[in-house]
């Protein structure tokens, strides 16, 4: 055993100079990576590539990858693949890279690699300007220490797929020579060291051309009609066409409440568009522009007139012993320069201030007619020509005779009188106890055929005289809490505001001043001072207001006579839910429980829920649709039947607070449907129709109410249409006729103007 151990002891020195040998030689075998490559480059990463060191056994390797940077700060790690990714680092960033392979704790010979990291994008990249041949980027420059003596490139693709390059040391760029109205993709990045950032992108259009040749094609006294060429852009089908138009002042006549006078503007795919709803007379500034993508052309301008308006005859009076007349008649709307007046061929000079005043015209002869017009005139332009027939009085007639003649129709006057009086009280219906005012002087139903056709002779001359005498009705009333400046914005138009005395006061909310006032007035009905409530259509920040005043008047009814939106204008506000989703306004909740919608009109069940008391009002709606933009309706038929479902649902609900009428400033035509509903049922009792005194009592209560001639003449037109209905109805039955309707052939013989 000693020997045995003594002889390993002899062979100790040598085996160890064996085994380290072979470490030195695989040392030694062990070479390089090969290839040693850069993968990727980011702004805060490097990623290395490399192969294997050639070698029989280049498997199980150990590689050690070591980055160093400019400030000396060292990254080291270790992989077995033969790429590694070196993170952490700074942007545009020179580093020394070494890659080595290590194998049974030998380590092969280092491969050097000077890499740098990419530089950071650029911030906030915006659109400088655009136009139609160019786009300006406009951008800051990346973060780092040496962001200054940077290059930038900046590269344009457009929808073709054709692509521009450029660079700049600058942080702006425009690129141009680029199609109008057409979008390009974009990028912007940084260049430094040889190494590109990232790259931000922005897709922008350029504006297109201008429209070409921008002309007034015609005119009226209500519109202008413009047309233009489409400039010659690749995409200028797309195109969106907008329209901006603005008066220059009304100095002749108020504004009319039913126009916003700011500026208006609308948008047509077409090359033309008629600018409605304008006034007569007055000169607009116009502006038109292309746009895409939200980007618009320059604008073209110009400036067009209305035509003037017409004016209303109000008398054509006999002097002079019937050797002359004297003509009034009434300042058109809009503005006017002269007007030009004819009798019998006589031509007097143009006089500007010859409106709402009387012109003398001589040289005529007595017991004459002679045809007269008056025209408005107005830059050149000229209205519509008004007609009418002025007759002279008979001359060198005995005053005795005079005497004569007027003592025996006084008579046969006063006879007339008391025999017709006798006949109306003999027909004459109970009257409701409870009734508030009458209407004296009122005509009686069998005559009313026979007024209506005077009246409307020489082109309705008869109800201009009626209407001119309701032009100053009401007026001089105070309007104080209306005007008030917490409550300016709460009134559409600024000429229609209700009296103190007969508005509708909410409940005021703490703290909140002016909270009791909505633009609503209490109107006088039948058999009450407050039997209707007319009130403006909703603005949008009125809508909780609105439904205020129905629960606190405990209204069932309301009635609409406009619609939401129109010829391109709001007139009011969409005040219920659009579907079963409710809407809450303060504390009311508004559900929609059912809707009917028919040709002419809709009918809509809502719930009002008062959030606090739990407590609910069910209200129906009842909106006719039919009323057209401008004017009045072609046909009494749709409003009468409209107003035969709305009077029967009245007589059958019951109870309740007023009915609730609204238009878009509530006068015109919620004055139209409380007059005929008023004197419809005025008619069914007393057999009497006053509708020259009830539009005035209306007017005591709310200006403007009944707000235009041609609706004044309407009212009459529904009326002479539901005689001419219930007498054809009573001809059809086989009892004895109603003696209301007992004039059925002078009420089928007078056709009602469509």
């Amino acid at each position: 055993m000693a020997r045995a151990g003594g002889g390993l002891g002899a062979w100790g020195p040598l085996m160890l100079l064996v085994l380290c040998s072979r470490t030195w030689d695989r040392a030694a075998a062990l070479g390089p990576v090969r290839n040693l490559t850069v993968g990727a480059q980011t702004n805060n990463s490097i990623t290395l590539v490399w192969e294997a060191p050639e070698g029989p056994d280049s498997q199980d390797l150990t590689y050690w990858v070591q980055c160093t940077g400019d400030g000396g700060s060292t990254e080291t790690q270790n992989t077995t693949s033969t790429s590694a990714t070196v993170d952490g680092l700074d942007a545009a960033t020179p580093y020394a890279c070494s890659v080595w392979a290590e194998q049974d704790g030998a380590s092969g010979t280092k491969e050097d690699l000077t890499v740098s990291t990419a530089p950071n994008a650029v911030r906030n990249l915006t659109v400088g300007a655009q136009t139609n041949n160019s786009i300006t980027l406009v951008w800051e420059a990346p973060e780092g220490p040496d962001s200054q003596d940077l290059t930038y490139w900046v590269q344009c693709t457009g929808d073709g797929g054709s692509t521009e390059t450029q660079n700049t040391t600058s942080t702006s760029a425009t690129v141009d020579g680029l199609d109008a109205g057409s979008t390009y993709e974009l990028r912007v990045w940084v260049k430094q060291n040889g190494v590109s950032g990232s790259q931000e992108t922005r897709n922008v259009s350029t504006a297109p051309s201008e429209v070409v040749d921008l002309h007034n094609m015609t005119q009226t006294n209500s519109s202008v009609t413009l047309r233009w060429t489409a400039p010659t852009d690749p995409h200028a089908q797309l195109y969106t066409y907008w329209v901006r138009w603005a008066s220059e002042g009304l100095p002749q006549r108020q504004q009319d409440p039913q126009v916003d006078w700011a500026n208006q503007t609308n948008s047509t795919s077409e090359t033309s568009y008629e600018v409605q709803a304008l006034v007569p007379g007055t000169w607009y500034n116009f502006s038109v522009w292309a746009e895409r993508n939200d980007v618009a052309s320059s604008m073209q301008s110009l400036q067009a007139t209305t035509v003037p308006g017409s004016i209303t005859i109000q008398s054509c009076v006999s002097t002079s012993g019937g050797y002359g007349v004297t003509l009034t008649w009434s300042c058109p709307l809009g503005g006017y320069e002269a007007f030009e007046l004819q009798v019998g061929g006589q031509q007097l000079p143009p006089d500007r201030l010859a409106c709402n005043k009387g012109v003398s015209v001589s040289g005529l002869q007595p017991a004459r007619s002679y045809r007269a017009s008056v025209t408005t005139l107005w830059d050149g332009l000229r209205a519509v020509s008004t007609p009418t027939t002025c007759h002279t009085e008979s001359g060198g007639v005995i005053a005795g005779a005079i005497v004569g003649v007027l003592l025996l129709l006084v008579l046969v006057g006063l006879l007339v009188f008391f025999l017709r009086r006798r006949k109306r009280k003999s027909q004459e219906k109970a009257v409701p106890k409870d009734l508030v005012f009458s209407f004296p002087g009122d005509i009686p139903a069998e005559d009313f055929a026979h007024h209506v056709w005077r009246q409307g002779k020489d082109s309705n001359c008869g109800f201009a005289e009626e209407y001119q005498q309701l032009a100053l009705e009401g007026r001089g009333q105070a309007q104080t809490v209306a005007s008030a400046p917490e409550n300016a914005t709460k009134n559409r138009y600024r000429n229609v505001l209700p009296y103190d005395w007969s508005r509708v006061p909410l409940t005021p909310l703490h703290g909140e001043p002016g909270s009791d006032y909505i633009n609503a007035s209490f109107l006088p009905g039948l058999c009450s001072p407050r039997e209707f409530i007319a009130a403006q259509g909703p603005l949008p920040h009125t809508v909780g207001d609105f439904w205020r005043l129905v629960w606190e008047q405990q209204s069932h009814t309301l009635v609409m006579l406009t619609n939401c939106m129109e010829s391109g204008r709001v007139k009011c506000e969409h005040y219920w839910p659009l579907d079963a989703q409710p809407c809450t306004h303060g504390r009311l909740r508004v559900a929609l429980v059912a809707e009917e919608v028919a040709e002419n009109w809709a009918v809509r069940d809502l719930e009002l829920l008062q959030l606090d008391e739990q407590k609910t009002l069910s209200v129906r709606q009842f909106h006719y649709l039919a009323w057209p933009d401008h004017g009045v309706p072609h046909s009494p038929d749709p409003l009468l039947d409209f107003w035969r479902m709305l009077r029967q649902w009245l007589d059958q609900a019951g109870g309740g607070g007023p009915p609730i009428v609204h238009c878009s400033a509530g006068v015109g035509r919620t004055g139209t449907l409380i007059a005929l509903d008023v004197l419809l049922r005025q008619l069914e009792s007393e057999g009497l129709l006053g509708p020259f005194r009830y539009v005035r009592k209306m007017r005591e209560s709310r200006p403007l109410m009944v707000q235009t001639e041609a609706q004044y003449v309407f009212l009459h037109q529904c009326i002479l249409r539901f005689l001419q209905r219930s007498a054809q109805e009573e001809a059809t039955d086989d009892h004895v006729p109603d003696p209301t309707y007992e004039n059925v052939a002078a009420l089928q013989d007078l056709e009602v103007e469509a």
